[in-house]
């Protein structure tokens, strides 16, 4: 049976403020800054745009259209987990 992806909470906002609002503290810089390296991959880039346009779905279905293997999108969808990007 395919597994189902995790959906994005839209109640918050993905990251934090805006870098501009000010000086950052070293713990607000290292957030948003492995939140940035977890989005530094075209194919995690693509599937948050898919989650985002489509919401729930199931792993294959998105492999099959991003045009990579299961297993690639459950590697990506980890570490946009430990970024903090999916529940």
């Amino acid at each position: 049976m395919p597994k189902s992806l995790p959906v994005i909470d839209m109640s918050t906002p993905v990251c934090c403020a805006p870098v501009a609002a000010g000086p950052l503290s070293d713990d607000d810089a290292l957030q948003i800054a492995m939140r940035l390296k977890a989005l530094a991959d075209p194919v995690r880039v693509k599937i948050m745009s898919h989650l985002f346009d489509s919401g729930e779905q199931v792993s294959g279905d998105l492999a099959a259209v991003l045009g990579v293997t299961e297993s690639t999108v459950s590697h990506h969808l980890g570490q946009l987990r430990k970024a903090g990007l999916l529940e």
